[in-house]
């Protein structure tokens, strides 16, 4: 064996020395009488704090079916665009006062207006100047892993650097008198974690599907 494959096996075995492995976290969650909860933000939070930042090249989509927003709660990093579409049958007028993103969108229906960028951390939460019953809620993180749990109430996060992290949960359905759930948790490889509500969750907003009601 020559002296130059000896060096490229000993550099090749000092990368692999340092290698961080890598580890999965599954999360469920709960309500109190224990069914599980879709639309729950979950975020991660390695205590090392130097996780990449999450980039996306095209914008997240908040969608308006049956005079509901869709999804219910969207979860975005900073500086995030977000494009409003509108599949419904009627024309909306979506808008915000929320002091991390304040915004309005004129009155539309099928092409949807230009793209709404959210670059302040914070909860927006949206309605419709011509539907009172429509609410919905972008939660913008800094984070670098986040999401929602599905219809399922579950979410994975895959490919984590094994180590401390912060798991927090935020739902708009929790009730106000609701401790934050948090939880520390030390990664090695494959791990899950059980939240549970201990409040009453408030009511999941309904679609509304009656075909009497006043188009725009």
């Amino acid at each position: 064996m020559t002296l130059r494959i000896c060096k490229y096996l000993l550099f090749v075995l000092a990368l692999t020395a340092f290698e961080v492995p890598a580890a999965t976290l599954s999360i469920t969650v709960r309500d109190r009488e224990g069914a599980t909860v879709k639309d729950v933000v979950v975020i991660a939070r390695p205590a090392s704090g130097t996780a990449a930042a999450t980039t996306r090249s095209r914008p997240a989509v908040m969608d308006q079916i049956n005079r509901q927003f869709a999804p219910y709660v969207l979860a975005v990093h900073t500086g995030t665009s977000v494009l409003f579409e509108n599949s419904d049958t009627v024309a909306h007028q979506v808008y915000s006062f929320s002091p991390a993103r304040q915004f309005e969108l004129g009155l539309y229906r099928g092409r949807p207006r230009s793209p709404i960028v959210f670059d302040q951390p914070g909860i927006v939460v949206l309605g419709c100047n011509i539907h009172d019953n429509m609410i919905g809620y972008v939660y913008v993180t800094d984070a670098p892993y986040f999401g929602t749990t599905d219809a399922r109430g579950r979410i994975e996060f895959a490919d984590l650097a094994a180590g401390d992290f912060t798991v927090e949960l935020w739902s708009p359905r929790q009730s106000g008198n609701e401790a934050p759930l948090r939880r520390m948790i030390t990664l090695t490889d494959a791990a899950s974690l059980d939240f549970q509500f201990r409040h009453s969750l408030s009511p999941e907003p309904a679609p509304v599907r009656d075909p009497r009601l006043r188009d725009y």
